[in-house]
């Protein structure tokens, strides 16, 4: 082992000091920096300078780290905001899809194209109908209800969010209702709408009240109407009677029908009792149809020409160009008609005269009551030799003929 010399020096760490060296004039200031650049202290700490540096390259790895943060964040909030913009352009499309006037729209074209078919598939009730029309006469009647006006549908005083109903209206007035029913549902929960059913109320506000002769027969659009029809029986008149019945001859009263609940004016058609078609008229001021007695009887041109031969006569008789008695064989015995006839005074006071001519013979008027009972207005001319100039003188007769034991016979004149 080596040993020390006199002259080795010995150290402690009581003796050890740091020498600060003396700086003198002009001489550099000796470099704190270490040969790698640092900063440091007698102690060996880090200089202040070191710690600036240190901070600078943490700023710039925050600020790149902030900006990827921020970056990752608005993509984030955009692609959140085109996700959430998405969902409201399908929620919005799959609610403006399950709105019910969408549905609406499609049911109303039918209305707009007068679709009658559509419409009475989907009435759950259909309108009454009398024996008198059928259903088509209903459907007919709901297409005027349509035609020729402008149709548009709005919310109905009964519309609810879950059972819309809309009122059809023609021209503002309101002819039907069209009720929408939950079927389904959509995306998000909104609805699905259907027809539930379609409302078309209809009045039938049309009728017919007809009189006509108690023997004959009335029909209303074909149908013929029996005695349950029947409002009114009125009697024939007694000043007619009092012509025909005391010799067994009859005229019958008229009868009254009433049939309401039609949807179009009817058409009327009456029979005589002979079961021809006879003439109908109507009066307007009492909305009523009538006919009167029959025209048609099958002795009428027989009929006729009875009449005007009797009418001749009695012309004749009158002008005193022939004799009571040629009035005999068209009256009953005891007939008041022809003791009428037989006390007249234009018997003895009518104007002389020459030779007569009958002309211009004329049945104006001619009614078959029944096959046994006739009322005829007959009209002649009488041309009379008279002086200067010849004379027309003009005969009506209004008689009723009835058969008397199978002939016919004037039972009564009406002056």
């Amino acid at each position: 082992m080596k040993k020390h010399d006199q002259n080795s020096r010995s150290y402690s760490s009581d003796s050890a000091r740091v020498n600060t060296p003396v700086l003198r004039n002009n001489q550099p200031v000796p470099s704190p920096f270490v040969n790698d650049g640092s900063y440091e202290e007698p102690s060996g700490k880090p200089t202040k300078k070191s710690s600036k540096k240190i901070n600078k390259k943490q700023f710039h790895v925050y600020v790149f780290v902030l900006f990827i943060w921020l970056l990752a964040i608005t993509f984030g909030i955009l692609y959140g905001y085109k996700r959430f913009n998405a969902f409201l352009v399908e929620y919005e499309a799959s609610y403006q899809s399950s709105m019910p006037n969408l549905v609406m729209d499609q049911i109303f074209t039918h209305f707009e194209a007068r679709d009658i078919d559509y419409i009475w598939q989907n009435m759950p009730e259909h309108p009454t109908v009398s024996q008198f029309e059928n259903e088509d006469a209903i459907r007919n009647y709901m297409l005027s209800m349509m035609e020729g006006k402008n149709l548009t549908y709005v919310e109905s005083g009964e519309y609810t969010a879950d059972r819309p109903c809309y009122a059809i209206e023609a021209d503002g007035y309101v002819i039907g209702t069209v009720t929408l029913q939950r079927i389904g549902q959509k995306e998000y929960g909104n609805p699905v709408w259907g027809l539930s059913s379609i409302s078309f109320p209809v009045l039938p506000l049309e009728g017919a009240m007809i009189t006509l002769p108690s023997n004959s027969t009335v029909y209303i659009n074909g149908i013929q109407l029996d005695e349950t029809y029947i409002t009114e029986e009125t009697p024939a008149d007694e000043d007619e009677l009092q012509y025909v019945e005391p010799y067994g001859g009859s005229i019958p009263g008229f009868t009254t029908y009433a049939v309401s609940g039609l949807y179009f004016e009817p058409e009327v058609e009456v029979k005589d009792y002979t079961g021809a078609v006879s003439p109908v008229e109507y009066n307007v001021d009492f909305d009523r149809y009538s006919a009167n007695y029959s025209t048609n009887h099958p002795e009428r041109e027989t009929l006729e020409q009875y009449g005007i031969d009797f009418t001749t006569t009695f012309a004749n008789v009158i002008s005193m160009d022939e004799d009571l008695s040629a009035l005999d064989p068209y009256f009953p015995p005891d007939s008041l008609a022809y003791n009428y006839i037989s006390r007249s005074t234009a018997l003895r006071y009518f104007t002389g005269h020459g030779a007569v001519t009958i002309q211009n013979e004329e049945v104006q008027e001619f009614i078959a009551y029944n096959d046994d009972t006739v009322y005829m207005q007959v009209y002649i001319e009488q041309e009379m030799q008279m002086w200067p100039d010849p004379e027309v003188v003009p005969t009506t007769t209004h008689i009723y003929l009835t058969r008397i034991d199978g002939e016919w016979q004037i039972s009564g004149m009406r002056y």
